[in-house]
């Protein structure tokens, strides 16, 4: 009976180190998992604020070249109109003067 006894509490002895022994390692789980959910976390924003950064550089690029393109075009108009408005301010001019001289003699 005293050997059965000293096998029940051996038992219970080498079990509860069992215990202490896997609860042990679930902490250390717990303390990997949430170490790893957070360098997951920083690379996924690392990641992201990557994606951000190219795409933001792509369209300051892009502005830059619409920007760029709009100036030229608006110099070429403008140079255009004012080409025009050297080679007929002189025509144009008399064509008024005379429509309103002419509407005033008219009258």
């Amino acid at each position: 009976m005293d050997n059965l006894i000293r096998n029940v509490v051996e038992l219970d002895k080498q079990k509860r180190l069992e215990i202490d022994k896997l609860e042990s390692e679930k902490a250390e789980l717990s303390a990997f998992f949430r170490e790893e959910k957070k360098r997951l976390e920083k690379d996924y924003k690392d990641r992201a604020k990557e994606v951000f950064n190219n795409r933001k550089e792509e369209l300051e690029k892009d502005l830059s070249q619409a920007k760029s393109n709009s100036l030229k075009d608006y110099k070429k108009k403008l140079d255009s109109l004012e080409e025009k408005y050297s080679k007929n301010k002189d025509s144009w001019l008399n064509s008024i003067y005379s429509y309103c001289i002419d509407d005033f003699k008219k009258e």
